[in-house]
Protein backbone atom coordinates (compact mmCIF):
# COMPACT_ATOMS: atom_id res chain seq x y z
CA UNK A 1 0.00 0.00 0.00
CA UNK A 2 1.64 3.57 -1.25
CA UNK A 3 2.00 5.88 1.73
CA UNK A 4 -0.83 8.11 0.57
CA UNK A 5 -3.03 5.22 1.54
CA UNK A 6 -1.85 5.81 5.03
CA UNK A 7 -2.53 9.17 5.05
CA UNK A 8 -5.90 8.56 3.10
CA UNK A 9 -6.93 5.78 5.74
CA UNK A 10 -6.17 7.98 8.76
CA UNK A 11 -8.03 10.87 6.99
CA UNK A 12 -11.06 8.55 7.08
CA UNK A 13 -10.49 7.30 10.40
CA UNK A 14 -10.46 10.77 11.76
CA UNK A 15 -13.60 11.71 9.93
CA UNK A 16 -15.49 8.85 11.34
CA UNK A 17 -14.24 9.05 14.61
CA UNK A 18 -15.10 12.88 14.73
CA UNK A 19 -18.47 12.13 13.52
CA UNK A 20 -19.56 9.10 15.64
CA UNK A 21 -18.36 11.74 18.51
CA UNK A 22 -20.08 14.59 17.37
CA UNK A 23 -22.46 15.97 20.60
CA UNK A 24 -25.56 15.45 18.64
CA UNK A 25 -25.69 11.88 19.35
CA UNK A 26 -25.48 12.59 23.36
CA UNK A 27 -28.25 15.33 23.28
CA UNK A 28 -31.34 13.56 23.01
CA UNK A 29 -33.92 16.41 21.82
CA UNK A 30 -31.32 17.01 18.77
CA UNK A 31 -31.03 13.38 17.82
CA UNK A 32 -35.04 13.15 18.52
CA UNK A 33 -35.62 16.22 15.99
CA UNK A 34 -32.76 14.50 13.48
CA UNK A 35 -35.48 11.62 12.99
CA UNK A 36 -38.73 13.69 13.22
CA UNK A 37 -38.33 16.98 10.49
CA UNK A 38 -41.34 18.62 10.65
CA UNK A 39 -41.84 18.42 6.33
CA UNK A 40 -38.97 15.68 5.76
CA UNK A 41 -40.12 16.17 1.69
CA UNK A 42 -37.49 19.04 1.57
CA UNK A 43 -34.73 17.10 2.58
CA UNK A 44 -34.91 15.51 -1.19
CA UNK A 45 -34.05 19.37 -2.17
CA UNK A 46 -31.09 19.60 -0.03
CA UNK A 47 -30.29 15.43 -1.60
CA UNK A 48 -30.56 16.36 -5.44
CA UNK A 49 -28.44 19.63 -4.69
CA UNK A 50 -25.49 17.56 -3.57
CA UNK A 51 -24.42 16.07 -7.47
CA UNK A 52 -25.25 19.97 -8.88
CA UNK A 53 -23.20 20.95 -5.89
CA UNK A 54 -20.09 18.94 -6.90
CA UNK A 55 -20.37 19.46 -10.65
CA UNK A 56 -20.51 23.39 -10.22
CA UNK A 57 -16.88 22.39 -8.37
CA UNK A 58 -15.77 20.45 -10.69
CA UNK A 59 -16.59 22.81 -13.67
CA UNK A 60 -14.33 25.24 -11.86
CA UNK A 61 -11.59 22.92 -11.57
CA UNK A 62 -11.57 21.56 -15.14
CA UNK A 63 -12.19 24.57 -16.76
CA UNK A 64 -8.14 25.99 -15.65
CA UNK A 65 -6.91 22.12 -15.65
CA UNK A 66 -8.00 20.55 -18.86
CA UNK A 67 -4.99 20.43 -20.51
CA UNK A 68 -5.11 17.82 -23.71
CA UNK A 69 -7.35 14.68 -23.15
CA UNK A 70 -7.63 15.31 -19.47
CA UNK A 71 -11.54 14.09 -18.78
CA UNK A 72 -14.35 15.18 -16.88
CA UNK A 73 -14.06 11.93 -14.82
CA UNK A 74 -9.94 12.52 -13.86
CA UNK A 75 -11.44 16.58 -12.78
CA UNK A 76 -14.27 15.01 -10.80
CA UNK A 77 -11.77 12.97 -8.92
CA UNK A 78 -9.36 14.88 -8.42
CA UNK A 79 -12.05 17.26 -6.51
CA UNK A 80 -13.71 13.99 -4.76
CA UNK A 81 -10.16 13.26 -3.15
CA UNK A 82 -9.65 16.84 -2.40
CA UNK A 83 -12.64 16.85 -0.60
CA UNK A 84 -11.51 14.60 1.64
CA UNK A 85 -8.64 15.92 2.89
CA UNK A 86 -10.11 19.68 3.23
CA UNK A 87 -12.13 17.70 5.84
CA UNK A 88 -9.11 17.63 8.51
CA UNK A 89 -6.82 20.25 7.52
CA UNK A 90 -7.42 24.45 8.72
CA UNK A 91 -9.80 26.11 6.69
CA UNK A 92 -9.91 23.03 4.05
CA UNK A 93 -6.38 23.54 2.97
CA UNK A 94 -5.50 20.25 2.27
CA UNK A 95 -8.09 20.41 -0.82
CA UNK A 96 -5.47 22.47 -2.82
CA UNK A 97 -2.43 19.84 -1.41
CA UNK A 98 -4.57 17.12 -2.71
CA UNK A 99 -5.86 18.33 -6.13
CA UNK A 100 -2.15 19.72 -6.78
CA UNK A 101 -0.58 16.44 -6.14
CA UNK A 102 -2.64 14.50 -7.81
CA UNK A 103 -1.94 16.89 -11.15
CA UNK A 104 0.96 15.96 -13.41
CA UNK A 105 4.16 17.54 -11.90
CA UNK A 106 4.87 19.85 -15.07
CA UNK A 107 0.93 21.29 -14.59
CA UNK A 108 1.18 21.40 -10.52
CA UNK A 109 2.63 25.21 -10.44
CA UNK A 110 -0.40 26.22 -12.90
CA UNK A 111 -2.85 23.76 -10.74
CA UNK A 112 -2.34 25.53 -7.60
CA UNK A 113 -2.34 29.08 -9.10
CA UNK A 114 -5.89 27.30 -10.49
CA UNK A 115 -6.70 26.13 -6.83
CA UNK A 116 -6.62 29.64 -5.25
CA UNK A 117 -8.14 31.49 -8.46
CA UNK A 118 -11.36 29.02 -7.52
CA UNK A 119 -10.71 29.93 -3.98
CA UNK A 120 -10.48 33.72 -4.50
CA UNK A 121 -14.04 33.21 -6.65
CA UNK A 122 -15.57 31.68 -4.13
CA UNK A 123 -15.07 33.60 -0.57
CA UNK A 124 -15.55 36.71 -2.91
CA UNK A 125 -19.14 35.42 -2.72
CA UNK A 126 -19.11 34.50 0.79
CA UNK A 127 -17.60 38.16 1.54
CA UNK A 128 -20.01 39.82 -0.19
CA UNK A 129 -23.07 38.31 0.73
CA UNK A 130 -21.52 38.23 4.37
CA UNK A 131 -21.52 41.53 4.06
CA UNK A 132 -25.16 42.14 2.03
CA UNK A 133 -26.73 40.18 4.86
CA UNK A 134 -25.28 41.95 7.99
CA UNK A 135 -26.06 44.83 6.84
CA UNK A 136 -29.92 44.04 5.30
CA UNK A 137 -30.09 42.16 9.23
CA UNK A 138 -29.01 44.89 11.66
CA UNK A 139 -31.03 47.76 9.57
CA UNK A 140 -34.16 45.68 9.94
CA UNK A 141 -33.31 44.48 13.60
CA UNK A 142 -33.31 40.76 12.58
CA UNK A 143 -30.74 39.64 14.57
CA UNK A 144 -30.30 38.81 18.52
CA UNK A 145 -27.19 40.66 18.78
CA UNK A 146 -27.01 43.47 21.08
CA UNK A 147 -24.80 45.31 19.14
CA UNK A 148 -24.79 49.77 19.33
CA UNK A 149 -25.62 50.75 16.24
CA UNK A 150 -21.95 52.22 15.82
CA UNK A 151 -20.70 49.08 15.72
CA UNK A 152 -23.22 47.68 13.54
CA UNK A 153 -22.27 50.11 10.88
CA UNK A 154 -18.14 49.48 11.71
CA UNK A 155 -18.36 45.84 11.45
CA UNK A 156 -20.29 46.95 7.77
CA UNK A 157 -17.69 49.09 6.30
CA UNK A 158 -15.14 47.15 7.43
CA UNK A 159 -16.98 43.94 5.45
CA UNK A 160 -17.97 46.06 2.49
CA UNK A 161 -14.11 47.25 2.15
CA UNK A 162 -12.40 43.91 2.35
CA UNK A 163 -14.87 42.31 -0.24
CA UNK A 164 -14.11 45.49 -2.63
CA UNK A 165 -10.62 44.64 -1.80
CA UNK A 166 -10.75 41.03 -2.01
CA UNK A 167 -12.51 41.34 -5.81
CA UNK A 168 -9.68 43.45 -6.65
CA UNK A 169 -7.33 41.46 -5.75
CA UNK A 170 -6.32 40.25 -9.24
CA UNK A 171 -5.40 43.71 -11.00
CA UNK A 172 -3.29 44.21 -7.23
CA UNK A 173 -1.37 41.52 -7.62
CA UNK A 174 0.64 42.89 -10.73
CA UNK A 175 2.47 45.16 -7.87
CA UNK A 176 4.63 45.68 -6.65
CA UNK A 177 6.97 43.91 -9.01
CA UNK A 178 9.56 42.47 -6.37
CA UNK A 179 7.07 40.52 -4.30
CA UNK A 180 6.02 39.04 -7.91
CA UNK A 181 9.14 37.90 -8.80
CA UNK A 182 9.37 36.62 -5.43
CA UNK A 183 6.33 34.30 -5.96
CA UNK A 184 7.49 33.35 -9.57
CA UNK A 185 10.79 31.80 -9.15
CA UNK A 186 9.71 30.12 -5.90
CA UNK A 187 6.48 28.95 -6.76
CA UNK A 188 5.38 29.30 -10.07
CA UNK A 189 2.97 32.03 -9.38
CA UNK A 190 2.40 34.41 -12.02
CA UNK A 191 0.66 37.15 -12.44
CA UNK A 192 -1.57 37.74 -15.41
CA UNK A 193 -1.66 33.75 -15.76
CA UNK A 194 -5.38 33.63 -16.43
CA UNK A 195 -7.29 35.48 -18.83
CA UNK A 196 -10.71 38.24 -17.61
CA UNK A 197 -13.18 35.89 -19.24
CA UNK A 198 -11.78 32.58 -17.07
CA UNK A 199 -11.82 35.01 -14.24
CA UNK A 200 -15.47 35.50 -15.21
CA UNK A 201 -16.50 32.18 -15.62
CA UNK A 202 -14.63 31.25 -12.33
CA UNK A 203 -16.90 34.34 -10.47
CA UNK A 204 -20.04 32.91 -12.36
CA UNK A 205 -19.90 29.28 -11.38
CA UNK A 206 -18.80 30.00 -8.09
CA UNK A 207 -22.18 32.38 -7.53
CA UNK A 208 -24.10 29.68 -9.08
CA UNK A 209 -22.12 27.01 -5.98
CA UNK A 210 -23.39 29.25 -3.62
CA UNK A 211 -26.57 29.82 -4.25
CA UNK A 212 -26.85 26.03 -4.77
CA UNK A 213 -25.57 25.83 -1.05
CA UNK A 214 -27.31 28.43 0.36
CA UNK A 215 -30.20 27.27 -0.47
CA UNK A 216 -29.57 23.74 0.88
CA UNK A 217 -29.28 25.03 3.50
CA UNK A 218 -32.11 26.70 3.64
CA UNK A 219 -34.74 23.77 3.09
CA UNK A 220 -32.74 21.88 5.76
CA UNK A 221 -33.57 24.59 8.30
CA UNK A 222 -36.79 25.25 6.55
CA UNK A 223 -37.33 21.20 6.98
CA UNK A 224 -37.35 21.82 10.57
CA UNK A 225 -39.83 23.78 11.24
CA UNK A 226 -38.38 27.34 10.17
CA UNK A 227 -39.90 29.84 7.18
CA UNK A 228 -37.77 29.66 3.91
CA UNK A 229 -37.80 32.92 3.50
CA UNK A 230 -34.81 36.32 2.79
CA UNK A 231 -34.36 36.35 6.24
CA UNK A 232 -33.00 32.82 6.15
CA UNK A 233 -30.65 33.17 3.44
CA UNK A 234 -29.42 36.58 5.69
CA UNK A 235 -29.32 34.19 8.22
CA UNK A 236 -26.81 31.33 6.27
CA UNK A 237 -24.90 34.34 4.41
CA UNK A 238 -23.75 36.02 8.13
CA UNK A 239 -23.09 32.19 9.19
CA UNK A 240 -20.86 31.33 6.13
CA UNK A 241 -19.03 34.49 6.63
CA UNK A 242 -18.50 33.50 9.99
CA UNK A 243 -16.79 29.86 8.97
CA UNK A 244 -14.93 31.91 6.52
CA UNK A 245 -13.06 34.13 8.69
CA UNK A 246 -12.96 31.37 11.53
CA UNK A 247 -9.87 29.17 11.35
CA UNK A 248 -11.06 25.82 12.01
CA UNK A 249 -10.94 22.33 10.16
CA UNK A 250 -13.93 21.38 8.15
CA UNK A 251 -14.81 18.70 10.85
CA UNK A 252 -14.68 21.82 13.76
CA UNK A 253 -17.33 23.37 11.20
CA UNK A 254 -20.22 21.18 13.12
CA UNK A 255 -20.05 23.16 16.36
CA UNK A 256 -19.13 26.57 14.84
CA UNK A 257 -21.54 26.59 12.28
CA UNK A 258 -24.16 25.71 14.77
CA UNK A 259 -22.95 27.80 17.65
CA UNK A 260 -22.67 30.80 14.92
CA UNK A 261 -26.39 29.67 13.99
CA UNK A 262 -27.68 30.00 17.95
CA UNK A 263 -26.16 33.45 18.19
CA UNK A 264 -27.18 34.89 15.32
CA UNK A 265 -31.16 33.81 15.05
CA UNK A 266 -31.43 33.50 18.91
CA UNK A 267 -34.28 30.72 18.18
CA UNK A 268 -37.27 29.99 21.26
CA UNK A 269 -35.88 26.44 22.88
CA UNK A 270 -38.42 24.45 20.84
CA UNK A 271 -36.91 25.37 17.43
CA UNK A 272 -32.95 25.01 18.96
CA UNK A 273 -32.74 21.41 18.46
CA UNK A 274 -34.02 21.17 14.85
CA UNK A 275 -31.76 23.96 13.73
CA UNK A 276 -28.54 21.67 15.32
CA UNK A 277 -30.00 18.77 13.08
CA UNK A 278 -30.74 21.09 9.92
CA UNK A 279 -27.03 21.92 10.50
CA UNK A 280 -25.58 18.56 10.94
CA UNK A 281 -27.85 17.24 8.11
CA UNK A 282 -25.99 19.51 5.82
CA UNK A 283 -22.70 18.93 6.81
CA UNK A 284 -23.29 15.67 6.40
CA UNK A 285 -24.43 15.57 2.88
CA UNK A 286 -22.59 18.31 1.39
CA UNK A 287 -18.96 17.75 3.20
CA UNK A 288 -18.68 14.25 4.52
CA UNK A 289 -20.24 12.65 1.42
CA UNK A 290 -18.13 13.82 -0.93
CA UNK A 291 -15.18 13.23 1.17
CA UNK A 292 -16.45 9.51 2.23
CA UNK A 293 -16.54 9.22 -1.61
CA UNK A 294 -13.04 10.16 -2.83
CA UNK A 295 -11.27 8.39 0.14
CA UNK A 296 -12.82 5.37 -1.75
CA UNK A 297 -11.57 6.54 -4.44
CA UNK A 298 -7.97 7.11 -3.55
CA UNK A 299 -7.56 3.44 -2.45
CA UNK A 300 -9.17 1.94 -5.37
CA UNK A 301 -7.12 4.16 -7.95
CA UNK A 302 -3.56 5.13 -8.55
CA UNK A 303 -2.91 8.23 -11.04
CA UNK A 304 -1.73 7.29 -14.09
Amino acid sequence: MHFRHFVTAAALGYIAWALTDHSIWSDSAALEALWHPDRPWLLGILVAGLPLNIALETAKWHALTANGDKSWSTSLREVLIGATFAMVTPNRTGDAVARVALLPSAQRSSGTQAWLLGAWAQAGWTLTFGAAAWWTCTRAGQTGLALPEEANWMVFAVLAATSTAWWLLPRLTHYPLRINRWLESRWGLTPGRWSPRQHLVQIALSGLRYAVFASQFAVALAAWGNEWDIEIYTSIAVVYLGNMIVPTAALAELGVREALLVAWMQPPGSLLPGLLAAAFLVWAVNLGIPALIGGGLQFRQHHG
